[in-house]
């Protein structure tokens, strides 16, 4: 008699993981050879649920910033190590916080974290430069 078992994917390295790990579906790469522990298992009774990707509000995220970067008493490039992105980056989400008041309080009444993109950083950067 044959079982759901008998259909998994085997590694065909003997001493994997996914031989030890009977319940779960190896996936494994043939291209990485000095990291053979890093594995994914899945469990194949579940089923795969995509995360929604949410949206940050481009200027809460500079708010966020610059209240750290005060709070913390830390440089524009120390800040920008403590989040692995550079400074010029920033700087270009600080200098959002220039916009007009009416601009501002007009995008922080959408909230913060969306389904899908009200307002994006280019669209606030042409209001600043007052292209719009």
């Amino acid at each position: 008699m044959k079982t759901a078992l008998d259909d998994r994917v085997r590694c065909p390295r003997l001493w994997c993981r996914a031989n030890i790990c009977w319940y779960a579906e190896c996936h494994y790469s043939r291209t990485i050879e000095e990291a053979p522990d890093i594995l994914r298992f899945r469990r194949p009774d579940l089923p795969i649920i995509p995360l929604k990707k949410r949206f940050r509000n481009p200027l809460i995220v500079a708010m966020e910033l610059q209240e750290e970067l005060v709070r913390d008493n830390l440089t524009r490039k120390q800040l920008a190590e403590r989040h692995g992105i550079t400074s010029d980056r920033v700087t270009q989400w600080l200098c959002l916080l220039k916009l007009p008041d009416e601009e501002k309080a007009r995008i922080l009444a959408l909230g913060d974290y969306w389904e899908r993109q009200l307002v994006t950083e280019r669209e606030l950067r042409s209001i600043r430069r007052g292209e719009n």
